[in-house]
């Protein structure tokens, strides 16, 4: 029974595999069917039965041109990178300015310096009574001009500049002549009278009396200057700047008795000088605005504040050259420089204009030539009075681009 069971499952088996092979073989006479190509994304055509021909992909940039011409993937000349934008065009250059400029002193104190008298005046008492006939005050000071120069280096917004000007020496006197009558405080306030051995009596009763002013200027800038992008037209300066001024006064007195002629013994001057030396850190900006073609207009403002080093000096002189005395005094003191200027550009050529302005300016702790004075003739070393001068005149230049 055991043996009859173990055939029929034996050939059961045989019987099963054999119909698994037969389902692998495919019929005779039939190929496996071909796999479609993939849809290529452009530029293919389709096969006689339907299907995508096979072959390269075209260049999607490149329609209308051969189907073997290379693949460009280079950037546009015009941009450095793909990432950034053409970078802004560097200027450099040298710029620069010739010209003249002018400044005009305000007015002196009103100290009194020549009464007219009967030719009786005996000392200080006496100048109560009579009329005054000349003062400091009456000194116009003149208009000086003088030259003007900038010279400036420039690289895009960015400019280092150097402007300087220097005003000579100007004068401007006052002068009155009475024989005999006219007369001064010197060496008589405060009583008692005093004056040098040589000196007695040679403001009293004189016949001319002259106040002679002069003065003379120097400015020196360098300054670094930035055109912001963000705010159109305006320019900042922030630098270093040295203001000179000079200012020499002298008083003369002539007690001769005859006006045609002259005794040297009798004639006199007393001379008071002050000189400052100004340097300090300076800020300030500049506006301009193209009103027309060939036209702009501006304006311009700064301002300076540092150390003045200042000196001072007073001497009394006979005509025979015999000294009275001299002395001075030094110091060193807060002083700050206050300038604006208003102006028109008047375009001449692409690389050149024309300005015209004016200008003010303020010199703050400065030490004045008119107040060194003293009709105290016993004081030999001049006054140490610290005070502020008024400036203002016009400008004229001639502006280049190299």
């Amino acid at each position: 029974m055991r043996k009859v069971l173990s055939t029929i499952l034996v050939s059961a088996a045989f019987c099963f595999e054999a119909s698994l092979l037969q389902a692998q073989n495919l019929p005779s006479g039939q190929g496996p069917r071909p796999i479609a190509e993939p849809i290529p994304l452009g530029g293919s055509s389709l096969g006689n039965q339907g299907f995508p021909s096979s072959g390269p992909m075209a260049n999607p940039q490149s329609y209308g041109q051969s189907e073997d011409a290379p693949l460009d993937l280079s950037l546009s000349g015009l941009s450095p990178s793909a990432f950034m934008e053409e970078p802004p065009l560097i200027e450099f250059a040298w710029y620069g300015s010739i010209g003249a400029r002018a400044l005009q002193r305000q007015k002196n104190g009103s100290l009194g310096s020549a009464y007219q008298g009967d030719g009786d005046v005996l000392g200080a008492a006496d100048f109560a009574r009579l009329p005054e006939v000349q003062n400091f005050n009456q000194l116009n000071p003149a208009m000086g001009w003088g030259p003007t120069v900038t010279l400036g280096f420039l690289e895009n917004n960015h400019m280092l500049e150097f402007y300087g000007f220097y005003i000579p020496q100007n004068s401007t006197s006052i002068s009155n002549t009475d024989q005999g009558r006219l007369s001064s405080p010197f060496g008589s306030s405060p009583p008692p009278p005093y004056a040098p051995s040589g000196f007695q009596g040679l403001w009293l009763n004189a016949d001319t009396m002259t106040t002679t002013m002069n003065s003379a200027i120097g400015n020196a800038e360098l300054n670094y200057r930035y055109a912001s992008p963000a705010i159109k037209d305006v320019e900042f300066m922030f630098g270093v700047r040295y203001f000179d001024i000079l200012e020499n006064m002298i008083y003369s007195t002539n007690h001769s008795g005859d006006i045609t002629t002259s005794n040297p013994k009798l004639q006199a001057n007393y001379n008071a000088r002050a000189h400052n030396h100004i340097l300090g850190l300076q800020v300030g900006s500049e506006y301009n605005l193209r009103v027309f073609k060939h036209l702009g207009i501006g304006m311009m403002s700064k301002g300076s504040a540092g150390v003045n080093w200042w000196n001072s000096q007073v001497s009394l002189v006979r005509g025979d050259g015999l000294q009275g005395f001299s002395g001075s005094q030094n110091g060193a003191t807060f002083a700050s420089i206050l300038e604006m200027g208003f102006y028109a550009d008047i375009l001449l050529l692409e690389r050149a204009r024309f300005r015209a302005g004016y200008n003010v300016l303020w010199a703050i702790g400065v030490a004045e030539a008119s107040s060194q004075y003293n009709y105290n003739l016993r004081d030999t070393t001049g006054s140490s009075d610290i005070g502020t001068t008024f400036y203002q005149g016009p400008t004229l230049e001639l502006q280049f681009l190299f």
